[in-house]
């Protein structure tokens, strides 16, 4: 766990052994806060107080402990009421040593102590206390719970259901995400520094710390060549000051002795370097690494990180064997050594400038999320970049990164390739989102995704240097006709709106005027001047004049500079707004700006606005539903077509009726009781979503032409199957008898837990060409209008519900709707691990959902568990 204040600490079940534990951490209680405790003078534990604290069940007795460094700093207990039941209510405790009062310890034993008790079926917590004990009725309150104390016989009296509340939920994010964010920044931030290791191996790293002129205090121990991670522990102990961040190199056999040492000096993290030759680490070693590090309380990076750096001329850091990049805004994120080494050499090419680096290694202690924590509230980054290998919880990164996204620029590259080697659900045979629509709903989140890295650093160019575009409208000058053309067709190509100018006579003075004359003109959104040098230099002179007028404009103005001279380097010093962002290809500046003012426009929709409609169905009601199925089919399984009417039922999406059958007769008797006006058709997945074999028969009014219908339709099963299948054929279809629905365009939405990032819904017209063209659209839920609606405005197909070749307009809020409401389900229950609604008529009038499959398997309801795993016994 991370405290308030960015400490690491550990929380666990209390054991039968923490006696002398329990006993150490009730000498550092003050004796005011034993008197609250035990509502009197209580200077030393009992045997009884002992026994009450350690004899515990996991179920109907809970007592957890919170420890720093191996040493318990507070506990929290639940014991249900006997007097109470049936009623299951938890009587609840706390106690805090004094010392750690103020660091969020309460609250973080509080969350995880409800969250056990949910687990448990604890329906209540109570507590009594003192009067003079207001401080612990606050952390009831802080925590988001509906809390009413009141006063009974001297004393306050609390009684308040656990159940998670929008409140206490935004409360428990509102503490990960402050204390994530404040122990990057323990770390980012040091003040003091030991590097320790042999000098052959370390020399790179003191050069560079020392080169970046950091301006906190340097401790350096060089050790010989064959010196062990021992020696360096050793090493480490003899420094008489605490130090705030340690730099070791990875030795494996004995890095838990210098993690111990990193803690006795009080540091706040270590970084372990990566190696010239590195071995090939195993996920156990990669595991071991994390597990030690924390209970050790110390964040660590590594165990073969390149290193970290931060620019902020308050602490100038650079602990990486690379020079120090130029000081910017652009945060970069990054995590094996050889990417991080590929991602930062880019950046430097690219004169970006850099608020901080972090490559933490592929799967260290600090992880994306928390460093997107704490970009949330750094004031030095503007920009952020992430190059990612693996993401280890990504419904997590999704939430962070989707707030992260509203606030600032955040440019990914590729996220759908480290999405895919974490899966927070293995088992259950989960269906999985493809991977282009893991890269689409986190562009639709607000990132901006990339697929080649150079991308990201021509888009942190333009952000870092200029405004904004306000919209599609670019316009290019150049002293070249056929760049031009070229240029308008790559803009277009990259959907932006393009004008231009041809410049003749004096390319220098005539571009120069030109660019100067649209930038104040208000007729474009972004000019690109584009300079042709071929035979007389030019670049120099028209580079310099371009700097001068990128620095007052609030019309984003970018350089293309083409010819065999050197490429113009940007001003000496830091990256800021009024330089001008240099390129040498327009097609890397249209595509940046294009990313950038389609982005801006998915960030302005994603924001949350007054008046987003949204939808609530009746949760409780559909839980009991699939618990009930869970309860007789354990392992899960398909449900029938009744139970999937009654399951949809609860999230107000109607079903037409509809009845398997089997033979003419029966046939015949479902089309009576529908009341005729019916179709026949085949539901099996064989020729499901396919219109051009002709297996639905429409407007059956007579048993006559069901008659005709059944004929037509074995005629058809005969042609489509085997052989072998002849004399059965049309059993193997799948028959129903329907009611007739408004005819309308036909549309297949979906529902599925992926197991990379939970629940996600889909949507794209019926049939295979929407699979096999890919025309398919994705949002993770919970879904607005708005989101629906944007669904199906990309889509291909979404001619279809806006009258196609002079048909009417389909019911485009009923199929909203629908979006709305499955997405909710999907979003409630993540039991439901896979819906399929198909067909859904939209009609001009109406919307039908006339075929459903559901799937339930036994997921855990905690898709991303604020509280990490914690052992039992």
């Amino acid at each position: 766990m991370v405290l308030a204040d960015g400490a690491v600490a550990n929380l666990r079940p209390v054991r039968a052994g923490d006696v002398d534990e329990m006993i150490e951490f009730y000498q550092g209680v003050s004796e005011e806060s034993k008197y609250l405790r035990f509502f009197g003078t209580h200077p030393d534990l009992s045997e009884d107080d002992l026994e009450h604290w350690l004899h515990v069940d996991h179920d109907e007795r809970v007592t957890l402990v919170l420890t720093e460094k191996e040493k318990i700093i507070g506990t929290a207990r639940y014991e249900t009421v006997e007097q109470l039941k049936p009623a299951k209510v938890g009587d609840v405790s706390f106690l805090v040593q004094d010392a750690h009062q103020g660091r969020g310890v309460a609250n973080v034993l509080l969350e995880h102590l409800a969250h056990i008790g949910r687990e448990n079926h604890v329906e209540r917590f109570f507590a009594e206390m003192l009067t003079q004990n207001r401080s612990m009725v606050q952390v009831f309150k802080r925590a988001g719970y509906n809390v009413a104390p009141e006063l009974e016989d001297g004393f306050i009296v609390v009684d308040f259901p656990i159940d998670p509340t929008a409140k206490s939920r935004e409360v428990m994010l509102a503490r990960e995400h402050k204390s994530e964010a404040a122990a990057i920044r323990r770390i980012i931030e040091p003040r003091s520094i030991a590097v320790i290791g042999a000098v052959e191996t370390m020399q790179h790293i003191i050069t560079a710390i020392v080169g970046g002129e950091y301006a906190g205090t340097l401790r350096m121990i060089t050790l010989g060549a064959h010196a062990d991670t021992h020696t360096a522990a050793e090493a480490l102990d003899s420094i008489a000051e605490d130090v705030d961040l340690v730099l070791v190199q990875y030795e494996p056999d004995t890095l838990d002795e210098i993690l111990a040492a990193t803690a006795r000096k009080n540091a706040r993290g270590v970084v372990v370097l990566a190696r010239g030759q590195n071995p090939i680490l195993t996920a156990e070693a990669n595991t071991n690494f994390v597990a030690a590090a924390r209970t050790h309380g110390v964040r660590a990076l590594g165990p073969a990180s390149l290193g970290m750096i931060n620019t902020a001329p308050t602490i100038s850091l650079n602990a990486t064997a690379v020079p120090m990049p130029r000081r910017g805004h652009v945060g970069l994120f990054t995590q094996s050594a050889g990417v991080a080494a590929l991602a930062l050499t880019r950046a430097s090419k690219s004169h970006c400038g850099l608020s901080n680096f972090f490559a933490t290694g592929s799967f260290a202690d600090v992880t994306a999320n928390d460093v997107i924590q704490f970009w949330s509230d750094d004031e030095h980054t503007h920009i952020c970049l992430l190059s990612l290998d693996a993401i280890g919880n990504p419904r997590k990164f999704f939430r962070v990164l989707r707030r992260l996204a509203l606030e600032k620029p955040v440019v990914i590259f590729t996220p759908s390739r480290a999405l895919r080697s974490a899966r927070y659900h293995d088992g259950h045979d989960l269906p999985t989102a493809t991977a282009g629509a893991l890269d689409e709903v986190i562009g639709d989140a607000g990132a901006m995704v990339v697929s080649q890295r150079d991308t990201m650093y021509n888009i942190a160019q333009i952000l870092a240097r200029q405004p904004v575009p306000q919209g599609t409208r670019v316009h290019v000058v150049s002293n070249s006709a056929g760049l031009n053309e070229q240029m308008m067709a790559a803009a277009r190509r990259f959907g932006l709106t393009p004008a231009f100018t041809t410049v003749g006579g004096d390319p220098a003075a005539g571009v120069l005027k030109r660019t100067e004359e649209v930038l104040t003109s208000g007729e474009a959104d972004a000019v690109l001047c584009a300079i042709v040098e071929i035979s007389d230099p030019v670049f120099d002179a028209v580079h310099l004049s371009l700097e001068n007028l990128a620095r007052p404009t609030t019309i984003p103005l970018l350089g293309v500079f083409v010819g065999f001279s050197d490429l113009p380097t940007p001003p000496e010093g830091e990256e800021t707004q009024g330089q001008l962002p240099i390129f040498d290809a327009y097609a890397e500046a249209l595509e940046a700006l294009s990313l950038i003012v389609h982005n801006e426009h998915r960030r302005s929709l994603a924001r949350p606005h007054p008046d987003d409609e949204t939808y609530t169905g009746d949760t409780h009601a559909a839980r009991a539903f699939v618990d009930g199925i869970l309860a007789d089919s354990p392992q899960g399984r398909w449900l029938s077509d009744e139970e999937c009417v009654d399951l949809l039922r609860s999230y107000d999406i109607p079903v037409t009726p509809w009845q398997p059958v089997a033979n003419l007769d029966e046939a015949v008797a479902a089309a009576e009781r529908f009341g005729w006006d019916v179709v026949l058709k085949a539901t099996s997945p064989i020729v499901r979503g396919r219109p051009e074999l002709a297996t639905i028969i429409r407007a059956i009014e007579t048993p006559e032409a069901m008659a005709r219908a059944w004929r037509v339709l074995n005629k058809a099963a005969t042609a489509l199957l085997p052989e072998e299948h002849a004399a059965d054929a049309l059993s193997h279809l799948g028959l129903t008898v329907q009611p007739e629905v408004p005819a309308g365009s036909s549309w297949t939405i979906k529902a599925i837990e992926d197991p990379v990032l939970g629940p996600m819904i889909s949507c794209g017209a019926a049939g295979m060409a929407s699979d096999l063209l890919g025309d398919i659209s994705w949002r993770v839920p919970p879904i607005r209008r708005s989101d629906a609606g944007g669904m199906l405005h990309k889509l291909g197909a979404a001619p279809l519900l806006t009258g196609y070749r002079g048909t009417r307009s389909a019911d485009i809020a009923g199929m909203e709707s629908i979006l709305m409401r499955l997405g909710q389900l999907k979003d409630d229950l993540p039991s439901i691990v896979e819906v399929e609604l198909t067909p859904v008529i939209a009609a001009a009038d109406t919307t039908n959902v006339v075929g459903a499959r559901i799937r339930i398997a036994p997921i855990s309801a905690q898709r991303d568990p604020l509280a990490r795993n914690i052992e039992r016994g």
